[in-house]
């Protein structure tokens, strides 16, 4: 069977195509830097999870007593990596019970909606204090679930009024390069990292506690030190489009 006149340039031109890549080189993705890895060294009072150590300690039905968690509540983030784009967005459970949350620390990509699941007994009542007007205050009933959207990347620090010691930290990430902090202080990001620069940011206790540069075309084992800090904890500021909307229209009312 022969091929028909009009279809036979289209194949000419495809083998003429196939032969250029052959000659000349598609064009190569940058090479990758495998696994980053390595140990965050938190200082004692963020080992234990709990954004403040001294709070009372009630038996009852509502709030067993329980040990403080060894797990930190900390996160590796890498940023100023060209080309790499942040995790799709999606929606996160955290559930809130026995005055704890879980998990403790989030990380999502823009556009990311958490759900905020009440599945103890007790009542909350939950905002970003950085910024009432992003998240604002809401009773949060036993059995009760509330939405909240995060927009633009950073860290945000939600919190109960009536609870300080409960915090939940979620981080939008303008990058897929991130990892949770095991028990141990351990922290292990796959093999998507391409060779290069980048930017290390370290998130713990509800606020960034470390950044460094580093270079990712190393494949030593990273060893990061938080330094303690003597003063409290600064509420990460909140930036987000709608608020910034609703703050001009406030200004020039």
């Amino acid at each position: 069977m022969t091929t028909p006149r009009l279809i036979r340039p289209l194949v000419s031109l495809g083998l003429i195509g196939i032969a250029a890549l052959l000659v000349f080189g598609a064009a190569t993705p940058p090479a990758l830097a495998g696994t980053v890895k390595g140990t965050v060294r938190l200082p004692d009072p963020a080992r234990v999870g709990r954004m403040h150590q001294g709070y009372w300690r009630l038996e009852n039905g509502n709030v067993p007593v329980r040990a403080a968690a060894g797990k930190a509540t900390a996160a590796v983030i890498l940023e100023g990596i060209s080309g790499m784009k942040g995790p799709p967005a999606k929606t996160v459970t955290v559930e809130i019970g026995g005055l704890d949350a879980n998990p403790k620390v989030v990380v999502v990509g823009p556009g990311s909606v958490v759900e905020f699941k009440n599945v103890g007994k007790v009542t909350h009542e939950l905002s970003t204090p950085a910024d009432v007007s992003f998240m604002p205050i809401e009773r949060l009933n036993p059995g009760t679930y509330r939405h909240q959207k995060f927009g633009l990347p950073g860290g945000y620090l939600v919190r109960c009024s009536d609870y300080p010691h409960l915090a939940i930290s979620v981080i939008v990430a303008d990058s897929p390069n991130f990892s949770l902090v095991d028990d141990r202080g351990g922290f292990q990001i796959p093999g998507t990292v391409p060779d290069g620069k980048a930017t290390l940011k370290v998130w713990s206790m509800g606020r960034w506690v470390h950044e460094e540069s580093i270079d990712t075309s190393g494949k030593q084992e990273l060893t990061i030190r938080v330094a303690p800090s003597g003063k409290a904890p600064k509420e990460p500021e909140v930036k987000d489009p709608e608020t910034e909307g609703k703050e001009s229209e406030a200004k020039t009312e």
